[in-house]
């Protein structure tokens, strides 16, 4: 400190004010006033063991900025991990939805070819369902012809009867004519 102050006290002397004198190691010098004031300057610094503070902290600094690097690099390898991850994922789920489609179109074929097959079974049901009403209807219809025909046959043949027999032999000869055409009939 008391380094300091001299010096000090040289540099503030207005007789130093001339600038660049004949001699470079003459304290009227301005050069070799910078020149010892940064000398002085340096020496003090290395004293107070600043290059070596500022080392520290740098090195921290350094430190730091390698954990953030390190932290940065573990976070992209594990986000790459996920990524990775959501992209089998995202293939898995693509190819299960492929077979999915793939299932339900096979259904859906299945399915109308089951359709088809159903339809052309009621369509054959029908036909023959109708084919046998209009068997049943014909037979009826014939049935009733017959019945028709009989009861016409037996009222003429009762008739014809009637007229060309006696009233005795009518009645029993009507009685086996009836008997007889019910026995063909049924």
């Amino acid at each position: 400190m008391k380094y300091f102050s001299f010096f000090t006290l040289l540099l503030l002397h207005p007789t130093i004010a001339n600038a660049a004198g004949d001699v470079f190691f003459s304290l009227r010098n301005t050069n070799f006033i910078v020149s010892l004031a940064f000398i002085l300057f340096i020496g003090i610094l290395l004293y107070l063991k600043i290059p070596s503070l500022i080392g520290g902290l740098l090195d921290k600094r350094a430190e730091g900025i390698k954990a953030d690097l390190e932290e940065a690099r573990k976070l992209r390898d594990e986000a790459q991990t996920i990524l990775a991850s959501y992209e089998r994922k995202q293939q898995e789920i693509g190819e299960q939805a492929e077979r999915i489609i793939g299932s339900a179109k096979e259904q859906a074929e299945a399915t109308a070819i089951q359709a088809k097959e159903d339809l052309q079974k009621s369509i054959e049901r029908k036909i023959l369902a109708a084919e046998e009403q209009l068997a049943s209807s014909e037979a009826a219809a014939i049935s009733q012809i017959r019945e028709k025909a009989i009861s016409i046959a037996i009222e003429a043949a009762s008739e014809a009867i009637r007229e060309h027999t006696k009233e005795s032999d009518r009645d029993n000869y009507l009685e086996k004519s009836i008997e007889e055409v019910a026995k063909k009939v049924h």
